[in-house]
């Protein structure tokens, strides 16, 4: 059907052009402007649902930021083998899957109808970077033949890693022959146990889970001489200590 657009110069008042009618039996049960959060290295689907789609009309996945037409129907137009699009009958719903999800991927995807004028539906897809953390600092000093536990917690993950691994240096010791060392998970958590610790001990742990940024600590195994490191730390405790002292006293002073 051809529109016809009156020339502005020939009107006497205002004019406005009407909105075309959308010629279709089609609609989504998707909401607008849904929000999907995934975590770096896993797959994030997208859903659209839309029903009584006609013979002509196809359903597409465009992301926003450089509109590129990711899918349109069953078929893929992107060099990126990361993305894949599948349509359940039954539901009718057009699930666009992005494996391996990058914090680049964030962003802003449509899931386009192409009725006349196109309808269509916005997701925005959240990508989060898991990361671990082990508590007690960068340094733990632990004496001789005492016991130690290195906990790690698991922080920004949407589901549970597969596996959480521990280094001592290079070396994993999760499945080790050392029967003095053990490996407990549980929900958002991993601790490192080991017991009657020797020099041999000392040095580098890291706690690394699936799809996530390591964290590390250094362990120094110490036989009864307070490390340099923690003279440093009292030392600093002292002068503190002599500050507000001093401070305290002058206050008083001014207050006489």
């Amino acid at each position: 059907m051809r529109t016809w657009t009156p020339d502005p110069h020939l009107l006497l008042g205002e004019f406005e052009v009407e909105t075309p009618v959308r010629d279709t039996n089609a609609y989504f049960m998707t909401d607008n402007n849904t929000v999907v959060t995934v975590q770096v290295g896993t797959t994030a689907a997208l859903r659209c649902q839309v029903f009584d789609v006609a013979e002509h009309e196809t359903v597409s996945w465009i992301r926003r930021r450089d509109h590129h037409i990711i899918t349109v129907g069953a078929n893929t137009y992107s060099n990126d083998e990361r993305f894949q699009v599948t349509f359940s009958e039954k539901t009718q719903d057009w699930t666009l899957h992005v494996r391996y999800a990058q914090t680049h991927d964030a962003g802003i995807y449509e899931c386009q109808l192409s009725a006349h004028p196109p309808m269509g539906v916005f997701t925005t897809l959240n990508v989060i970077e898991a990361v671990a953390e082990i508590g007690g600092g960068p340094e733990r000093y632990v004496q001789i033949g005492s016991s130690v536990q290195l906990t790690c917690t698991l922080k920004h993950f949407t589901e549970p890693p597969t596996y959480v691994f521990w280094f001592h240096a290079e070396h994993m010791v999760n499945y080790d022959s050392n029967n003095r060392i053990t490996v407990v998970n549980s929900v958002g958590e991993s601790e490192l146990r080991i017991s009657q610790v020797t020099k041999a001990d000392s040095g580098n742990y890291t706690c690394q889970p699936a799809n996530a940024r390591p964290a590390s600590v250094s362990l120094h195994i110490i036989t009864g001489e307070t490390p340099a490191a923690m003279q440093r730390a009292s030392a600093t405790e002292v002068q503190y200590r002599l500050s507000m002292a001093l401070i305290s006293s002058l206050v008083a002073l001014i207050a006489l």
